[in-house]
């Protein structure tokens, strides 16, 4: 009778259990991918978002916030039921990329059989589409709030409080909330990194020039000079430089447009001014993803937050998510935590790896060291003499193997 007594209280906290929801802490691109990517395999799903978007104009002037999404997240995306909205506002695709020294050969990678390598879109377009398709689906439930703590009960029962003062039980909690994640602290992960001592600056133009669908990067001695197609007539010009140097040049546009020019006009034509910003760039990866005292973890910039030399932030967010459908796909509910958990232990060995090879490139292609410089010419000479060597390096850039 005892015994029969414990399975039936056991079984009625599972059942308790399963009720309560995930909390998803951020509703930006990473975080509401994770909410409907949970709720699409039926969990239950709360996303706190403080700051939802709330509009996108299509004919308003291009976001300097822009992200190269590549093909197996657009697979993703497209499953989700978000990727065709995207494309029919606006989103521009791109079919190469090169790279080269200053004054050397250029060395380009494109898809296979004339398949992008992916696609520019504004970041607050993903968001609101994302947040706009979250708001619709039946498990999840978008409160417009922030994140304050973690409260436990006698039990070690978890809920999250928000800043509104309400409290969320749950069952998984996972902090999408940026590189300075409150949730990440909440949960008492650590982190480790370093300062990059430069600044990344973005400058949206308007060209006379028509531009063709390739992004380009150029190594320039102690900098480097990218380009993001946004349009035929429109590009992201970006900058990684010196932190002093570029807040000097970039005090205001009459500062600003000489120095860009020197720098971009050789390859672009002439160019007009529609935005410009810019930000530090560090090196952060969280030390253990889960706590499994909190029952929850991190995703995305607030577990990683890489130099974007390679354009790849969004996409190893994007692609923890993948990991955490995969883990959830053929387990039970009682099981969806310790899944979870081991997904991101997962991508966290993939993404230091990602993190530690830009890093390598970073200083690489900035070391005034003769024998790295004479490795770097040998690796351009040797890529530019191996066609088949760049056409997988191609699918690599624009997750064609990744998504298959």
């Amino acid at each position: 009778m005892h015994n029969r007594k414990n399975r039936i209280q056991q079984w009625m906290h599972q059942v308790a259990e399963r009720m309560k929801p995930w909390v998803i802490v951020g509703g930006g691109m990473v975080g509401a991918t994770a909410a409907l990517t949970l709720a699409d395999q039926g969990y239950s799903v709360v996303l706190l978002e403080p700051k939802p978007e709330t509009e996108f104009d299509p004919t308003s002037a291009y976001d300097l916030r822009i992200s190269a999404i590549t093909a197996d997240n657009i697979a993703q995306l497209n499953a989700l039921g978000v990727w065709e909205s995207v494309v029919n506002q606006r989103a521009q695709r791109f079919d190469e990329l090169a790279v080269r020294e200053q004054q050397g050969p250029w060395v380009e990678f494109a898809g296979r059989g004339g398949e992008p390598l992916g696609f520019m879109v504004e970041n607050k377009l993903l968001q609101r589409l994302l947040q706009e398709r979250c708001k619709k689906h039946p498990l999840v439930h978008v409160k417009i709030d922030g994140f304050a703590r973690i409260d436990t009960n006698e039990t070690d029962a978890c809920a999250v409080v928000t800043s509104a003062g309400d409290e969320i039980p749950y069952s998984g909690l996972l902090g999408a909330d940026g590189a300075q994640s409150s949730v990440r602290k909440a949960l008492g992960l650590g982190t480790a990194g370093s300062s990059y001592r430069e600044r990344c600056l973005l400058v949206n133009v308007e060209t006379e020039k028509a531009l063709p669908p390739r992004t380009w990067q150029i190594f320039a001695d102690q900098e480097v000079h990218a380009l993001l197609p946004l349009s035929t007539h429109h590009a992201c010009l970006i900058v990684y430089a010196n932190h002093d140097q570029v807040l000097v040049h970039s005090a205001n546009e009459q500062t600003l447009m000489p120095w860009m020019q020197t720098r971009f006009a050789h390859h672009i034509g002439n160019f007009k001014f529609q935005g410009f910003g810019s930000f530090p760039l560090r090196h952060q990866q969280v030390l253990t993803p889960w706590s499994h005292r909190f029952q929850g973890g991190v995703i995305g910039d607030a577990a990683h937050a890489v130099h974007p030399l390679a354009g790849q932030g969004v996409n190893l967010g994007f692609r923890d998510v993948q990991g955490i459908a995969s883990a959830l796909k053929h387990c039970r509910d009682e099981d969806a935590v310790a899944a979870v958990a081991g997904a991101l232990a997962t991508r966290q060995r993939e993404n230091m790896l990602m993190g530690c090879g830009l890093d390598a490139i970073a200083k690489g292609f900035r070391s005034q060291n003769p024998l790295i410089q004479a490795a770097r010419r040998g690796l351009f000479h040797g890529l530019s003499m191996q066609p088949q060597l760049r056409a997988w390096i191609g699918r690599i850039a624009g997750g064609r193997l990744l998504s298959r």
